[in-house]
């Protein structure tokens, strides 16, 4: 086993780690106002129907890259708080344990607020009697 080249190996990772998770707030940040661009250019401009299906889907490509973002910010968040016990080898297996254990309270589905479930299919099955614009 060439130790020193598995210690510089892991601490690379553990820096690839940290930097990405440092970059996580900017690309929350980033994904949230491209989301308010769509939406204003929904609100200022009429749109055919081809082009709200391309911002609906291009909406929800932001929304879903963005879920991976946020679960991704609460996993470092929660790693940040325990890293420091990573030089002890008792611990590294509890470090493991609790980003499994915060990774799966994060699976969890969006409950609407305003909408209810059957208002947003009616208002996706509604007929449109306009030029096919939104």
């Amino acid at each position: 086993m060439e130790l020193i080249n598995n210690i510089v190996l892991a601490i690379e990772k553990l820096n690839e780690i940290d930097e990405y998770i440092d970059s996580l707030a900017d690309k929350q940040s980033i994904l949230d106002e491209k989301t308010q661009d769509l939406l204003h250019y929904i609100e200022n401009n009429k749109i055919s129907t081809f082009g709200c299906y391309r911002i609906i889907k291009e909406l929800k490509d932001i929304r879903i890259t963005r879920r991976k973002v946020k679960e991704d910010l609460e996993l470092g968040r929660k790693y940040y708080e325990i890293k420091n016990r990573l030089a002890s080898l008792e611990n590294r297996d509890f470090i493991i344990s609790e980003l499994k254990k915060k990774e799966k309270s994060l699976q969890t589905s969006y409950n609407n607020r305003q909408y209810s479930d059957e208002d947003l299919k009616e208002l996706i099955e509604k007929e449109r009697t306009e030029n096919n614009e939104c």
